[in-house]
């Protein structure tokens, strides 16, 4: 195997200019991905043990960050974003 049990990868995603951080766990038969903050503070977190798993499991990290987005940032913060992709 590439990955061993215990490894753990992490990735920088941007989502709206907002920056959040994947951590993917490798475990025997599974893999857990969490979603951190900018201050590494967890956000959601699945376990997924196949494919179908992972698109289903996606599709609520993405739904979690956005409401994390909604709750966590104000019209300032939505306006810096937009100007720094200018």
């Amino acid at each position: 195997m590439y990955y061993k049990t215990g490894d753990v990868c992490r990735k920088i995603i941007n989502v709206d200019g907002f920056d959040f951080q994947l951590r993917v766990k490798r475990h025997n038969f599974s893999v857990e991905i969490v979603v951190l903050d900018h201050e590494d503070n967890s956000i959601d977190g699945i376990i997924v043990s196949d494919e179908n798993d992972l698109y289903t499991a996606l599709d609520i990290l993405k739904q979690t960050i956005y409401e994390w987005i909604e709750f966590n940032t104000d019209e300032q913060d939505r306006l810096i974003n937009l100007v720094m992709k200018w």
